[in-house]
Order: structure tokens, then C-alpha cells, then sequence
């Protein structure tokens, strides 16, 4: 029994490369089952995050980087990579995007923070202070390349959103007063109201300026 636990443990999708987790734990020889105990966790999540390791957030990576006596960041799509600076968010909350939004070429490269996948994150960067004091010039705030598909999941977080026939910008966002419009609200510019949206992304991070 133990040597078909062993076997089960050892599993992994063979179209992958082998993460970075799964090569901890097939190094200190142990299996799916004794990782989540250690965790825990089920097994199924421990054999999730390796083959999926751009699922794991950074409280899982932090547990399981006690297990194996590892940086936390080792274990984290992302970790040491960087993604596309696609444009600015300037002092009324517009952002200027400076390529194509599924390219994503960019200005610059930010690092990529830690659960964020860096292929499917971009980031622009904060010129002005409309959403001070919380977000001031020169932040860097990162969102999905992949707009939300669900806009009603949106309401009352913070964005990047597309305005139908209209600029990006970084608004957070509120029910409007019709069906399918939606309220925008920045910390130091006035609301825009009742507006409709091509697309929106919620941020996923953000990063003080330098």
C-alpha cells in the first residue's frame, strides 16, 4: 500500500514542466498526501498547484514554502519575472494606452507581483492625483489582459475599465441608475454617471512608485 501511495504521489501531468513545487516535494521524496497534511490541505489542491502553479496565491505559498524551508516566491508564477507598463493613468483617471490591450508591448516592464500570472498581467502607471490619498503619482497598478466577462461581478472594486465610445480609466465602480450602466468613481474628480462599458478589469495589485 505504501508503494502505491509512493506511485500516486508521484503523478503529474506529463504535457508540463515539472513546477518548481512538485520538484520539492519529489526531492524530499514525499507524496501528495503527506504535502497536505503538512498544509493542510486535500491532496487534489497539492497536485492542482502543480500543474497549475499560476493558481497559487501567496498565503498557500507561504505554507507550503515552510514545508520545504524555501522562499515563499520561489514557489510563485511570476516570482522574479516581469510584465508590459501598457500606458499611464493621468490626473482626470484616463489611461493612455500605448499598444495593442491583447499585446500588451508596453513602455516599460514592472515586476510581476506574487499570485499574478505574468502572461496574463499588464500594468499602467499613475501620473496626478485623482484617486489620492490611497493610490498617488508614480504607483504602479496591475490588472488582468483578460477583461472580466461577468460586468456586474465588477461593482465596488476598483478598475480598469473602457467606457463605451469613450477613454480607459481607472475608476471604481458602482451600479448606475439603468439596467446594464454603471456609476464611476474616482477619489478627487467628479463621478461619471450611468455609463455604459466595453470592457473592465479589476486590479489585481498595485506598487508604490520609486
Amino acid at each position: 500500500m505504501a508503494k502505491e501511495i509512493q506511485r500516486r504521489g508521484r503523478k503529474r501531468d506529463p504535457g508540463r514542466p515539472v513546477s518548481e513545487l512538485a520538484r520539492l516535494r519529489l526531492a524530499r521524496g514525499m507524496t501528495l498526501d503527506q504535502v497536505g497534511i503538512a498544509v493542510g490541505t486535500a491532496r487534489s489542491n497539492v497536485h492542482k498547484y502543480e500543474n497549475r502553479p499560476e493558481l497559487l496565491r501567496w498565503r498557500w505559498a507561504e505554507r507550503f514554502a515552510a514545508v520545504f524551508d524555501v522562499d515563499p516566491m520561489t514557489l510563485m508564477v511570476g516570482g522574479g519575472q516581469s510584465i508590459p507598463v501598457v500606458g499611464y493613468v493621468g490626473a482626470g483617471a484616463e489611461v493612455e494606452l500605448v499598444d495593442s490591450y491583447a499585446k500588451g508591448g508596453g513602455l516599460s516592464e514592472a515586476p510581476c507581483p506574487p499570485g499574478t500570472h505574468p502572461k496574463k498581467t499588464v500594468a499602467v502607471i499613475v501620473r496626478g492625483d485623482s484617486q489620492a490619498p490611497m493610490i498617488t503619482d508614480g504607483w504602479i497598478i496591475f490588472y488582468s489582459r483578460d477583461p472580466e466577462p461577468d460586468l456586474a461581478a465588477i461593482v465596488g472594486k476598483l478598475c480598469v475599465v473602457k467606457i463605451a465610445d469613450g477613454p480607459v480609466m481607472l475608476k471604481q465602480v458602482k451600479r448606475g441608475y439603468s439596467p446594464g450602466k454603471f456609476n464611476l468613481l474616482s477619489s478627487n474628480a467628479p463621478m461619471i454617471e450611468d455609463v455604459a462599458l466595453e470592457w473592465a478589469a479589476p486590479t489585481l495589485a498595485m506598487l508604490p512608485g520609486e
